[in-house]
This record gives structure tokens, C-alpha cells and sequence, in this order.
């Protein structure tokens, strides 16, 4: 990162509810850019993946509702090359997540001796080789794409993204005028979107069910991002206290989290199902992780603090 770049991100954090929304936005910004210059520089390895898609996905957030502060072909073309690398970094996220939801309990029934006729030792054995595959897979496409000059050009522009953000006209307006307002929009989405999810017994029985309430990941995450950019200028926002609103978002993202995972794992075991020639007690013992992994899921979607 160069001098100037340094020294545009160290003026940032000073927005005010007077002060205009662009600082605001630049701030935020910038403070993600360095999130993802820190982590693009270290090696390709899970944590550093999962805070470098962590900065990918708010700046995108962030672009994409700002879009009356922002040039909106710089923030399209500059928002589709972070989620394009934020869905390859997912890849071996998720492939991570799953492996301890199926391993664990396989590991605590051979222990307890449940299946004494190696019906959980086989499903282990099944489990481990599609989990080490596909996160195999998932870390190689991962390298590849963190290597490869498509990524590099986009280093290079994260790393002047603090001082060269186009602003438009409005981004002078206060921020007390403009952001409550893009906040807003971003959780009535969110509001919209959950209050259309079916219930979490009824989405079991949906087709569609999962989908839907999969889909709800995104938005909660991009509210939770976009009161995230609000919160420096001390704006309320959707009637709520940006502090209050951040931990009931952060609350319902972790639960979001936690159905999406589930359902990650509930169908690697299903695909491990549909694998040729297995025994009948492999298939007993899958039937029971599946039957753990959707419980799961709709534990996450009862317990989860939706939209008031």
C-alpha cells in the first residue's frame, strides 16, 4: 500500500450526522479495503479466505446501496468482481462447515459403540473422502483464482479504493439527509424478504423452501453491513439505534448462518446417498445424520430474531 493511500485511509472515521454522506462511504470504504489488502496478502489458507470474503461482500454491500452516492458504473463493474471472488472464497468456506457437522456425531456414535456392526465407521470412511474431494476442489479453484491476474488487478484497485471513490453531487449532502434514507431501503428489503419466508415447519414440506429462506442470507447481510456504514456518522436508522440494530442483525445473521450450513450439510449427505452400491447400514446411518442436519436447520429458523 503506498504513502497516499495511507494517509487517505488514516483521514477517515471522522464522519458526523452534519458532515457529508461521502466521507461516510469513503470511510467505510476505505476501512474494508484495508481488510482486504491485510488478507489478500497472506496465505491462501481458510481464515484469511473467510475475512478476505468477509471485506468482498461488505464492499459490494456497500456499493451496491450507495448507489446514488457512488458512480454507478464504477460501483457495478467493481461490485460484480468482488462477489465474483467472494462466491469462489464460499466454495471452501462451506466445504469447511460441513465437514464437523457430519464428522462429529460419527465420531461420537463409533465411540458409544452404536452401530457395532460398522455402519457409522463405513458412513466416516464415505463422508471423509467426498468432504476431502470437494474441499480439495474448493481450495484449488480458490489458489487459482487468488493468484491469477484478474485477482491482482483488483488488489490494485482496492488499494487506491480509499482516495479514488467517484463521488456524485449527493454524497456532499449531510449525513443525517441521506444515509437513514439508503439505510432504511436496505432493512425494508430485508424486512420484505423475511416476512414472505414460509414457516420453518412449512418450508420442510416446500420444494422451495429452502431457496427461500437461503435467499434470506444475503439481505440480512447487507443490511447488517449497510447499518454498519451508518453507525460512524451517529444517524438513527429504521427507527432503531445503529448500535441496537448491528446486534440484532448480527444475532440474525448468526442464525441465518447456522440454517445455510445445516442445509449444506444435510444435502453433502444426501449426495453421499446417492452414492452406488453402499451397504444398508451406511444408509441407515446417513438417513439419521440427514435427519440430525434438517432438525438443525429448523432449530436455526425458529430461534432466529426476524425483522419487528
Amino acid at each position: 500500500m503506498d504513502a497516499a493511500t495511507q494517509r487517505a485511509m488514516a483521514g477517515f472515521g471522522a464522519a458526523a450526522p452534519d458532515g457529508p454522506a461521502g466521507l461516510a462511504v469513503r470511510g467505510y470504504l476505505a476501512e474494508q479495503s484495508r481488510a482486504f489488502l491485510t488478507h489478500s496478502a497472506l496465505p491462501v489458507q481458510q481464515a484469511a479466505a473467510t475475512r478476505l470474503r468477509a471485506a468482498c461482500r461488505r464492499v459490494s454491500s456497500a456499493l451496491a446501496a450507495c448507489r446514488e452516492l457512488v458512480d454507478p458504473l464504477w460501483a457495478a463493474e467493481l461490485g460484480a468482481e468482488l462477489e465474483a471472488t467472494a462466491r469462489v472464497l464460499a466454495a471452501e468456506r462451506d466445504a469447511e462447515a460441513v465437514r464437523p457437522r457430519l464428522l462429529a456425531p460419527l465420531d461420537r456414535w463409533i465411540a458409544e459403540g452404536r452401530y457395532p456392526d460398522g455402519g457409522a465407521a463405513r458412513t466416516r470412511t464415505l463422508l471423509t473422502r467426498m468432504l476431502d474431494r470437494e474441499r480439495s476442489a474448493a481450495h484449488g479453484a480458490a489458489t487459482a483464482a487468488l493468484v491469477g491476474p484478474g485477482f491482482h488487478a483488483l488488489a490494485d484497485r482496492m488499494a487506491t479504493l480509499a482516495r479514488d471513490v467517484p463521488l456524485t453531487p449527493t454524497a456532499e449532502h449531510p449525513c443525517a439527509d441521506v444515509l437513514p434514507q439508503i439505510a432504511d431501503a436496505a432493512y425494508d428489503d430485508y424486512r420484505q424478504l423475511t416476512a414472505d419466508l414460509p414457516e420453518p415447519l412449512a418450508a420442510e414440506d416446500d420444494p422451495d423452501g429452502d431457496a427461500q429462506w437461503l435467499a434470506a442470507v444475503a439481505v440480512a447481510e447487507t443490511a447488517l453491513h449497510v447499518t454498519e456504514l451508518c453507525r460512524p456518522a451517529g444517524t438513527v436508522v429504521c427507527g432503531h439505534d445503529p448500535a441496537e440494530l448491528i446486534a440484532r442483525l448480527t444475532l440474525v445473521n448468526t442464525a441465518l448462518g447456522e440454517q445455510r450450513d445445516a442445509v449444506l450439510a444435510a444435502d453433502c449427505v444426501h449426495r453421499a446417498a446417492d452414492t452406488p452400491r453402499i451397504a444398508a447400514t451406511t444408509g441407515y446411518v446417513l438417513g439419521r445424520l440427514h435427519e440430525e442436519q434438517r432438525l438443525t436447520v429448523l432449530r436455526a429458523r425458529s430461534a432466529a430474531p426476524l425483522a419487528e
